[in-house]
C-alpha cells in the first residue's frame, strides 16, 4: 500500500489527477517523488523537459548548463523570459521549476559536462536526459551512461525535424541494449552538419520533442507503459508526420571503456533525423531557394547598412564585410579571391559568381590553400563565406592562425543574407 505520509498537503493537492489516473496512481507518483533525474541542457529541449519533470513531481532534478540566457533563445526556450536575460540558465530554470513544485530538490551545475567530469555528474541519476545541442556532448553523455549502465533519454532537433529515443547499454535482464553510438557510430566532420544557429529551428519544435522526452522519462521512472528502448521516434513538423524505426545494438561494436576517446575536433551540431524519408531533408531541397536569381541592386549606397548578423545576433566585427560592403568592393574591383567554405552540394545549388569552393573540413583539417589566396592584399583582401556566417568564422580563424599577416575578411550573414538584402 502506498504511503501518503510522504506528501505535504500542497503536494497531495498538486498531484490529484495523477493519484486518480488508472494505471498510475499514488504508487507511480511516489516513485517519481523518490527519483533523481539528471538533465543536460536548460535550452530549447531542456525547457519542456525541466518544466514537466518538475510539475510531474520528480523529487530531485539536477540541471547541467553553463550558458546564460540570451534574447535569441526566447523564441524556443520558453522556461526563460526577458527578465531572465543575462542570468545563468540553470538559475532561471530553477526559479520556474520551484514555482511549479516548491518542494522539488534542484541541483544546479553551471559547468560543461566533459569526459573529465561526466561520470561523477551522472552517477547519482536514476535516469539521464540529454537535451544538449552538439555532437561532442552527446557522445560524452552516451559514453558515460554506457560505462555506468545508466538509462539515457536522448533527443535532437534541427530546422523542422526531430527525434527521440531511450538508450540503455545494460538492460535489467543482463542483455545489451542500443546506445547513441549504435545510432551514430561516427561523428560528422566540422561543417558537415550545420548548427541550429546556422540552419535555424522552428521555435515550437523543441516543445514537441522535449515533451516526448519528458514523457519517456516520467514513464521510465514511474514504471508504466512501454519504454522507447530499441526504437527511434522521428517527427517532421512540416508534414505533421511521426515515424518510427527499430534500433538494435551493433554486436560487432566494442563496448565503450573510455569517455570521448575519439571526439577530438568533431562537428558540433544537433543530429538530423536518420532513416526516415519523410523527416530527412535532401541537401538539394535544403538550398532550393538558392537557385533563385541573386539580387541585382547595383546601387546600395543610400541603403541603411546592418551592424549585426541577424542569424546569430553577433555584432559586426572589423574583419566582417556586410553584403552591401561586399557588393561595393566587388563593383570597384577591390576584392581578392572569394572562397565558399560550404559543402559542394550547397555551392552547386547557388553561389556568388567567381567564388572558389573549398569546404571547411578541407581548409581546416587538410590545410588546403585556395588558389590565389597568397595574392590577397590590404587593398584587395580575400573573403570567406558560408551559409549564415558561422563556418566562415572558423575558416577565417584557421587562415589567420596559419597566415597571421593575411588580409582576409568574412561575409557577414553569409550567402543567405547576401541573397536577401
Amino acid at each position: 500500500m502506498s504511503d501518503l505520509s510522504k506528501y505535504s498537503r500542497s503536494q497531495a493537492e498538486r498531484f490529484q489527477r495523477h493519484f486518480a489516473l488508472a494505471g498510475f496512481g499514488i504508487e507511480a507518483q511516489t516513485k517519481l517523488l523518490d527519483s533523481h533525474a539528471v538533465v543536460i541542457g536548460a535550452g530549447g529541449l531542456g525547457a519542456p523537459i525541466l518544466t514537466y519533470l518538475a510539475a510531474a513531481g520528480v523529487g530531485h532534478i539536477t540541471v547541467i548548463d553553463h550558458d546564460t540566457v540570451d534574447r535569441s533563445n526566447l523564441h524556443r526556450q520558453v522556461i526563460h523570459s526577458e527578465e531572465s536575460i543575462g542570468q545563468p540558465k540553470t538559475a532561471s530554470a530553477a526559479e520556474r521549476m520551484r514555482g511549479l513544485h516548491p518542494e522539488v530538490e534542484i541541483t544546479e551545475v553551471r559547468e560543461p559536462i566533459t569526459e573529465a567530469n561526466a561520470l561523477e555528474l551522472l552517477k547519482p541519476a536514476d535516469v539521464v536526459v540529454d537535451g544538449s545541442d552538439n555532437f561532442a556532448t552527446r557522445y560524452v553523455v552516451s559514453d558515460a551512461c554506457e560505462i555506468a549502465g545508466l538509462p539515457l533519454v536522448s533527443g535532437s532537433i534541427l530546422r523542422f525535424a526531430g527525434q527521440v529515443s531511450l538508450f540503455w547499454s545494460r538492460l535489467p535482464d543482463g542483455s545489451r541494449g542500443p546506445t547513441y553510438r549504435d545510432l551514430y557510430p561516427e561523428a560528422p566532420d566540422p561543417g558537415e552538419v550545420p548548427t541550429c544557429a546556422e540552419a535555424g529551428v522552428l521555435g515550437v519544435l523543441p516543445g514537441v520533442i522535449g515533451s516526448l522526452m519528458a514523457t519517456e522519462t516520467i514513464k521510465f521512472l514511474a514504471g508504466i507503459g512501454e519504454p522507447l528502448i530499441g526504437r527511434v521516434i522521428t517527427y517532421d513538423a512540416l508534414t505533421s508526420h511521426f515515424g518510427q524505426f527499430r534500433l538494435n545494438p551493433d554486436p560487432d561494436r566494442e563496448p565503450v571503456t573510455t569517455i570521448g576517446a575519439d571526439l577530438s575536433g568533431i562537428g558540433g551540431a544537433p543530429a538530423e533525423t536518420p532513416d526516415d524519408d519523410s523527416a530527412d531533408e535532401d541537401p538539394a531541397t535544403q538550398h532550393a531557394a538558392s537557385r533563385e536569381a541573386e539580387p541585382t541592386n547595383d546601387d546600395d549606397s543610400d541603403q541603411p547598412d546592418i551592424d549585426f548578423n541577424p542569424f546569430t545576433g553577433e555584432t559586426k566585427q572589423p574583419h566582417d564585410l556586410t553584403p552591401a560592403e561586399f557588393r561595393r568592393a566587388q563593383r570597384e574591383g577591390r576584392l581578392g579571391v572569394v572562397v565558399d567554405v560550404r559543402e559542394p552540394h550547397e555551392h552547386e545549388a547557388g553561389t556568388i559568381e567567381t567564388a572558389l569552393n573549398v569546404p571547411l573540413a578541407r581548409l581546416v583539417h587538410f590545410g588546403e590553400e585556395p588558389q590565389g589566396l597568397q595574392d590577397a592584399t590590404e587593398e584587395k583582401p580575400a573573403v570567406v563565406y558560408c551559409a549564415h556566417g558561422v563556418r566562415s568564422q572558423q575558416a577565417l580563424a584557421a587562415l589567420k592562425e596559419r597566415y597571421p599577416q593575411l588580409p582576409v575578411k568574412n561575409l557577414l550573414g553569409g550567402y543567405e543574407l547576401y541573397k536577401q538584402v
